[in-house]
């Protein structure tokens, strides 16, 4: 009996001897207890794992953005094929956008697109494009009878979806020139726009205009 209480003594004066030592020891020379993980260091040792969420290509909820966003700079979606407009088109209003019907345009870029050799269609009534109308533009009143007919006409002559169109009426609160845009994006064409202060404010620009039936 003498022999194990004198073993037992030794052992817990060896366990209390190795606790006051790693207790006193210097962090990375300490010792980590059985059942304890190891604690994060200041120099990038050993840490307790992250409570981070795996990557997921889910798209977060509506409203949230990603945790992990992409870094500025990074390059962006691919534009859709043949949605690429160059500069001055922009500039002017020219770029196709199949997604609306028409875009509004000032003055000087509804000037710029007759420069550029756009199409010009008058939507007021006859006899006012007969009065006078912006010169080469062609006529389809969007309120008589045949403007369904004109507008195929003008399909079938086989112009390209993205040719720059411009649509025009006596500007202010006419909308016939909106309506008309409308019917033109229906059988597909993407590069309709709506010169918003029209005919009135053309000619007083001393712009060209013609009279009469012709173009």
């Amino acid at each position: 009996m003498r022999f194990w209480r004198e073993t037992a003594a030794i052992v817990a004066l060896s366990v209390v001897a190795a606790a006051i030592s790693n207790a006193t020891a210097r962090r990375e020379r300490k010792l980590a207890w059985l059942g304890r993980p190891p604690a994060a260091s200041a120099d990038g040792g050993a840490a307790i794992p992250s409570l981070r969420r795996p990557a997921s290509n889910t798209p977060p909820p509506q409203g949230l953005s990603s945790s992990n966003p992409a870094p500025s700079g990074s390059p962006a979606s691919p534009a859709p094929a043949g949605s690429a407009a160059s500069p001055a088109a922009t500039a002017t209003g020219a770029a196709p956008h199949p997604g609306r019907p028409y875009v509004e345009i000032t003055s000087e870029q509804a000037k710029a697109l007759f420069d550029g050799g756009a199409i010009f269609i008058d939507a007021r009534r006859s006899a006012a494009y007969r009065d006078g109308h912006v010169r080469g533009s062609r006529s389809i009143s969007v309120w008589e009878s045949d403007a369904d007919e004109k507008v195929k006409a003008f399909y079938d002559e086989g112009h390209d979806a993205n040719a720059a169109i411009v649509v025009y009426c006596t500007g202010g609160d006419c909308e016939d020139s909106h309506e008309l845009a409308q019917k033109l994006w229906g059988v597909t064409f993407d590069n309709v726009s709506v010169y918003r202060d029209g005919f009135p404010d053309w000619e007083k620009r001393g712009w060209p205009v013609s009279r009469g039936s012709a173009p």
